[in-house]
């Protein structure tokens, strides 16, 4: 199966679709400007994924951000072990859906390389807003200092996941987007535990 070429061709989902079509067991080899990524897939699944420092699950979000990556499919190549064990079409679908909500994301999130901020002038009624575990989670580790991609290996969750906690933290008025990080900025000494008083429960 010669399948070989350039995102700037081919979306990732009609890749993962011809493969599937194809009924072929192999490795799907990427090279993009953030690294090397290879997807294995062996009787209808997807077995494994490695993408720079990314494994499984967390490998195939990050190389459905990758715009200009050149691709070939390797036919017959093993994974050296099993992360995943999931249907392409499952993963044709979940691919699909992460692209849409990458593109509404990006929207207000530039780059994963931003920096967060807590918004220090609370609008009324932000008391009312009522956070997930994970969502306080990843407001603990922003400090106008860290970036997205810096609070995601801290809190351990995705990339993806990540990103679209603090879309929501943003876009009910908790936080902001700063700028990139190594710029310098005045630091607003308490913000984050005044916005974490505020929130908590009899704060």
């Amino acid at each position: 199966m010669g399948l070989e070429g350039s995102f700037e061709d081919f979306n990732i989902t009609d890749i993962l679709q011809l493969i599937h079509l194809g009924a072929k067991d192999g490795a799907l080899h990427m090279s993009d400007d953030e690294g090397v990524g290879i997807i294995y897939f062996k009787g209808g699944l997807v077995t494994h994924a490695t993408a720079v420092d990314k494994r499984g699950k967390n490998a195939i979000q990050k190389i459905l951000r990758w715009s200009k990556t050149c691709f070939e499919f390797k036919p017959k190549e093993l994974a050296p072990e099993k992360t995943i064990e999931l249907p392409i079409q499952q993963v044709i679908l979940e691919a699909a859906r992460q692209i849409d909500e990458w593109k509404r994301i990006e929207k207000l999130i530039p780059s994963i390389d931003v920096v967060v901020e807590i918004i220090t002038e609370l609008d009324e009624g932000i008391e009312n807003i009522k956070l997930q575990p994970e969502e306080w989670k990843v407001l603990t580790f922003v400090n106008g200092k860290t970036t997205i991609k810096e609070i995601a290996q801290k809190t351990r969750l995705s990339e993806f996941d990540t990103s679209k906690i603090i879309f929501g933290l943003t876009s009910s008025g908790l936080v902001k987007i700063q700028k990139p990080k190594g710029v310098k900025k005045e630091e607003v000494p308490g913000g984050v535990e005044k916005l974490l008083k505020k929130l908590r429960p009899g704060g």
